[in-house]
């Protein structure tokens, strides 16, 4: 599906969303929500906070804008899939001040506008407050949250192409190596054909052996492969600004018997989990599902089993026992067991997932533990 695609289709449930709020215009600035509105993600964004960027999106269907520094803007132009990009100077000029002599050139000076206050610092909204005295400035956050839990159809079909590359290049990489390589090896493998199946980066990619496979969130080391471990890995980074998540559990040689049994209890549990998606589902309820069988079998039970993916990587709904939400058609979700012994292993199964309308398409599919060559 074509980002031109993505675009028409996010900017028509924002506008919509603007609608039903009373909101005369919106105006997206954290890197999330700027990149999930306009498909542009200036990088230094997250790095330099006083180089703020935003959209501004009216809600009558005028002229859609990209605000940035200048420096960044070819790039901007480049990416963003709204009308203009206007760049203003650093140290010259602040980004909240033109930001709203754009708003005023708009005749939205005394319009009621949707801001993220959970992002801006307390004295960049002020700046903003004082300089649209007569506006009327809205909270947005949880709009923006809400908007991005459910995805449309060309959404599902970004993270679907880059979740289904992430569990390929696992598979195919974890046979490329053997006893006496490294997880860098095997983490470099995966990063260049990550790289070559159109990702834009990994933004955390873990590989963890032996004692290692416990260590949640990982990086890869010179830690060398030997007979019998457990290697653990997660591939996340964006294509298109969305995510991949695909996690996945192989052995070097032969699996045990131990291995093979917890391994299995796993596979189970997840697909037990999976079994229960459908629209009306409660997420709490499916993470019950996980919590009771470690519980069962005498294993550590992570803090949640399952979370949303898109345009970031953890995004509601969580699958927690603190938050019982109902599942609702054309959510994405990574449903991910897992269970850690600090020193010794950890073993973990991570599917992408969407809810239809009667439950369930898996994006990334899991099959039997993976095997390195001894």
């Amino acid at each position: 599906m074509s980002e031109l695609a993505v675009g028409d289709e996010v900017l028509a449930k924002v506008r919509e969303a603007m609608g039903e709020a009373g909101l005369d215009a919106i105006v997206p600035m954290s890197p999330e929500n700027l990149a999930y509105a306009s498909g542009a993600a200036p990088p230094s964004q997250k790095t330099v906070r006083s180089r703020l960027a935003a959209a501004i999106i009216p809600a009558d269907g005028a002229d859609t804008e990209v605000v940035t520094v200048k420096l960044e803007a070819p790039l901007v132009r480049s990416q963003s899939r709204l009308d203009r990009v206007t760049a203003y100077e650093e140290f010259v000029e602040h980004p909240i001040d033109v930001i709203a002599a754009s708003l005023r050139e708009r005749g939205l000076g005394s319009a009621s506008i949707g801001v993220e206050i959970g992002y801006l610092t307390h004295a960049d909204y002020e700046r903003f407050r004082e300089a649209l005295p007569d506006a009327d400035l809205r909270p947005v956050d949880a709009l923006w949250q809400d908007l991005r839990m459910l995805k449309t159809g060309s959404e599902i079909d970004a993270i679907r192409h880059i979740g289904q590359a992430a569990q390929r290049i696992t598979e195919e990489c974890v046979k490329l190596v053997s006893v006496g390589s490294t997880e860098r090896e095997l983490g470099n493998l995966i990063t260049e054909r990550y790289h070559q199946a159109g990702g834009d980066a990994l933004t955390m990619l873990v590989v963890g052996s032996g004692e290692r496979s416990a260590h949640l969130n990982a990086p890869p080391t010179d830690r060398v492969l030997r007979p019998g471990d457990i290697v653990r890995t997660d591939v996340i980074g964006t294509a298109g600004h969305y995510y991949s998540d695909v996690a996945r559990t192989a052995i070097v040689g032969e699996p045990t018997a131990e291995q093979r049994k917890v391994y299995g209890l796993l596979y189970d549990v997840h697909r037990r989990c999976l079994e229960a998606l459908r629209p009306g589902a409660i997420s709490s309820d499916i993470y019950a599902i996980y919590h009771d069988a470690m519980t069962e079998a005498g294993l550590p039970a992570y803090h949640f089993v399952g979370h949303g993916l898109g345009v970031t990587l953890h995004e509601e709904p969580f699958i927690n026992p603190l938050t019982s939400i109902p599942l609702e058609e054309g959510m994405v979700l990574c449903i991910e067991p897992l269970t850690s012994v600090e020193g010794e292993f950890g073993m973990q199964i991570e599917d992408e997932v969407l809810i239809t309308a009667d439950g369930f398409e898996l994006l990334t599919e899991a099959s039997d533990i993976l095997t390195i060559g001894a």
